[in-house]
């Protein structure tokens, strides 16, 4: 064959591989409507993830989960009795007998974000502010107040609050807060907190409750009934006769 009839074929079937003449655009419309596609499938998927974890994972979520937050309110070294609730609950964070807080929020009020620590105060008769915190009874602590420590020696006390991670022991530090304590969140199950009216620059101790963290049983604590919140009446025995006293316990100390 010779080397121009090759030439000949060669240029037809190039010819006929070009479906569009000298200075037609080449079509777009095709490439274009499967990028857009690929842009809008991901689009879904990215604000279908968002709606399930803006749903989802704010927790604790509303009647479905159950945590457990060891408490204890300390004032100037020494803890005070497991607190008591001043009412029904009506948010599903509350005291336990055997001084935890429970957090299972039944209203959307008490869930996700709004599950704060200042609930749980507003549940045991606890007022908070910056600086101060009034007990049940009407006592007030601020900071500035001079505080007796376990040592006897009398110095300027100080509100804080103490934030321990789960599974926290003696030598986890915890996180110290001391604005806005109400806006504490509850975060996760397990945590520790300790609210201590305490003399500056004393170290932090863990809540004697965290050792109920473990026990796989606890009952909501729940107002006296027949006795002012807060009072109990007990028998002491005195000299072989037996004596009838009674004695108050601040709600929340």
């Amino acid at each position: 064959m010779g080397k121009a009839s090759s030439s000949k074929k060669i240029k037809r079937v190039q010819q006929a591989g070009v479906s569009r003449a000298p200075g037609q655009r080449r079509n777009l419309g095709f490439p274009a409507l499967i990028v857009g596609i690929i842009v809008l499938g991901l689009a879904m998927v990215f604000f279908a993830r968002s709606q399930k974890i803006e749903k989802v994972g704010e927790a604790p979520v509303v009647d479905q989960d159950k945590w457990y937050s060891a408490y204890g309110l300390d004032i100037c070294g020494v803890f005070q009795d497991n607190p008591l609730p001043i009412g029904p609950d009506e948010t599903g964070i509350t005291p336990t007998t055997d001084g935890l807080i429970q957090i299972a929020p039944f209203v959307e009020s008490a869930a996700g974000k709004d599950a704060q620590f200042g609930l749980f105060a507003d549940q045991i008769g606890l007022k908070l502010s910056n600086g101060e915190l009034t007990l049940a009874d009407g006592t007030t602590k601020k900071n500035g107040d001079s505080c007796t420590g376990e040592d006897g020696k009398t110095t300027e006390g100080e509100v804080v609050m103490y934030v321990w991670p789960p599974q926290a022991t003696d030598v986890t530090k915890p996180e110290v807060v001391t604005t806005d304590l109400d806006a504490q969140r509850f975060t996760e199950d397990g945590q520790a907190f300790v609210l201590a009216f305490a003399a500056k620059g004393s170290k932090p101790k863990l809540p004697p409750s965290l050792e109920a963290l473990q026990s796989s049983s606890h009952t909501a604590a729940t107002p006296a009934t027949d006795a002012p919140s807060g009072t109990t009446t007990t028998t002491v025995v005195e000299g072989g006769s037996t004596a009838e006293s009674t004695t108050t316990t601040v709600a929340g100390g």
